[in-house]
């Protein structure tokens, strides 16, 4: 008989018997389901308080959820560096977790993502949820490529083998390294690989947080880890971070070198690394991650994985549930679809993105005044400003300034002065962060200049205004500027993104825009990635990545009769609604 445990603290079991008792009830388990690989990853969950729900049956563990509160939402604790999420343990020990967590007041929603849609507890929970009278939602999620290694060249398409063998017979000597104990120099120079094609440019490699290196060199040291080289002619040209177990080679992050491209440096790693785990008695190589192209080459098998969220019978959970799950799907289309809808949709400007508790959220806006304030010294819409005297596409020199007519010459155009710039844009009327409408005279916007990154930058990257007293016309630059390497994104079709969104037209505080459904289905390259934000006075970490695309702007479409507004904001894109490549 198992006996019901309250969610404990997870610093709380660390070198104690329940520590040690949860390794042994993982040694079976996929690695990442080992309570020492949640202690690596936990510095990049989102903020909040780790905890355990645990089942116990006299002295021995049954089974072990960990979990992140944060306000009153409890979620896994599982990171996009996480290869897989799950319930470890007896699924009997289900039953109790859920009465543990049924009797904890704290949450009033329990999201679980990226559980296997086979696991005992995708099923069995929504069970136990809806026979004690809370609603649940259960959508699919994430889909995992993977391919059997058994004889897996066969089974490549014959095209797709002919080109790979092609690749490794033009590459010449190839070697594949294997290390299990990498020193500091091989893990520096897979970080440095990883980053060289285009991850570091979208702020997706290793090397682009702190945080995110440390993790992987604690990961690359556990026995269950290997780092692996690909060397053409004694020069490592590839590299890939994986974790194993005794059927499964989880492929975690894989990066080449691109001087090396022609020869397909990441599908030659692929295929080494396959080769090595068939031969080592593995049944199955995981990419992880999400469905890129790249890897429907080797593989069109997915692990389908699934989201449950369960609303508490709290008055704040019921009404989440009802909104989100009752009244949203039987409204009408033009009403539940974003680029059509009646409803009230805000300038991105207005959004709270920054993963805020619940406390201090309300404390920022009272500091605030809710915005009241601002409300009062709104003015009806005024006129346009007069235009620069440089026009549309003419090239300038910033000569610098100071602040002029209420507009200020910051720190970040300190660094533009004495450049030359083409002009992208007049700024002739803009609606300013308290929600007045100002005409702009003179003023203009240059291409590829903005707020920049934090701690200067606000972390939006707003294009920066620039008065026609702080230019200077000037020639085209004699030289053509060098074209940056950008990773690109696809977004996501309108259905896909539409079933992310809740009824304000939002994921995670981010609202979708009605004119961001132009670009549904179509390709554009990562401008940046956006994990902090500055808001209620402090930087804080967004909840989930945010990214900015090419050519993806701010139209003022929002705002209606009430527009327009020449600001022209960088269009901010959730992860959810986009594939990046």
């Amino acid at each position: 008989m198992w006996t019901p445990a309250a969610l404990v603290a997870f610093d709380s079991l660390r070198n104690g018997p329940e520590w040690r008792r949860w390794s042994e009830l993982a040694k079976a388990a996929p690695p990442y389901l080992a309570p020492e690989f949640f202690a690596t990853v936990r510095p990049l969950v989102e903020a909040g308080t780790p905890l355990v729900a645990e089942a116990w049956t006299a002295d021995r563990m049954l089974g072990a959820l960990p979990l992140v509160l944060a306000g009153d939402r409890l979620r896994g604790l599982r990171t996009e560096h996480s290869p897989g999420f799950d319930y470890c343990g007896d699924e009997g020990g289900i039953d109790a977790i859920w009465d543990s967590l049924r009797d904890d007041d704290r949450w009033n929603e329990l999201v679980l993502e990226g559980l296997p849609a086979d696991s005992p507890i995708s099923r069995r929970l929504p069970e136990l949820a809806r026979r004690d009278g809370c609603p649940v939602s259960v959508r699919p999620d994430s889909r995992h490529p993977y391919f059997a290694l058994a004889g897996f060249e066969a089974a490549m398409h014959p095209k797709f083998r002919a080109n790979v063998q092609r690749c490794a017979r033009k590459a010449g000597d190839l070697v594949l390294e294997r290390i299990l104990a990498p020193g500091a120099a091989d893990l520096a120079q897979a970080t440095r690989i990883e980053g060289l094609a285009w991850k570091q440019a979208a702020g997706t490699a290793i090397a682009s947080d702190a945080r995110v290196a440390h993790v992987y060199e604690e990961l690359a040291r556990r026995p269950e880890a290997s780092l692996y080289f690909l060397r053409i002619k004694g020069e490592r040209m590839a590299t890939m971070f994986a974790l194993e177990d005794a059927h499964t080679l989880f492929a975690l992050k894989v990066g080449y070198d691109p001087a090396y491209a022609a020869l397909s440096p990441g599908h030659l790693l692929v295929w080494k690394v396959a080769k090595d785990a068939e031969a080592r008695g593995l049944a199955e190589l995981n990419f992880v991650g999400r469905e890129d192209e790249w890897k429907k080459r080797w593989t069109d098998r997915v692990h389908e994985h699934v989201a449950v969220t369960v609303y508490r019978r709290s008055a704040r959970g019921l009404v989440r549930y009802a909104l989100r799950d009752v009244i949203r799907p039987i409204l009408p289309e033009p009403v539940r679809t974003t680029p059509h809808s009646p409803l009230p949709r805000h300038c991105q400007r207005a959004d709270f993105v920054g993963n805020h508790a619940l406390l201090d959220y309300v404390r920022g806006r009272l500091a605030h005044g809710f915005g009241i304030r601002s409300r009062l010294k709104r003015r009806a819409p005024v006129g346009q400003g007069a235009p620069s005297q440089f026009p549309v596409g003419s090239w300038v020199r910033v000569v610098g300034g100071t602040t002029l007519r209420g507009l200020k010459f910051t720190t970040v155009q300190d660094a533009t002065i004495g450049h030359v710039y083409k002009v992208e844009r007049h700024v002739r009327r803009l609606r300013d962060d308290h929600g007045r409408y100002r005409a702009i005279d003179r003023t203009v916007l240059l291409e590829g200049v903005d707020c920049g990154d934090p701690p200067l930058g606000c972390g939006r990257h707003c294009p920066m205004m620039y008065r026609d007293e702080w230019l200077e016309a000037a020639e085209a630059p004699h030289e053509a500027q060098p074209v940056k390497k950008l990773p690109h994104a696809r977004v996501k079709n309108l259905g896909e993104i539409h079933a992310t969104l809740d009824l304000a037209g939002r994921r995670d505080g981010l609202t979708f825009l009605p004119e961001m459904a132009a670009f549904a289905g179509k390709r554009l390259p990562i401008v940046e990635k956006i994990d902090q934000v500055f808001e209620l006075d402090r930087w804080i970490a967004t909840s989930h990545p945010l990214y900015i695309l090419g050519g993806a702007h701010c139209t003022g479409a929002v705002l209606g009769a009430r527009g327009p507004c020449d600001r022209a904001c960088a269009l901010l894109w959730h992860q959810d609604w986009l594939v990046i490549e």
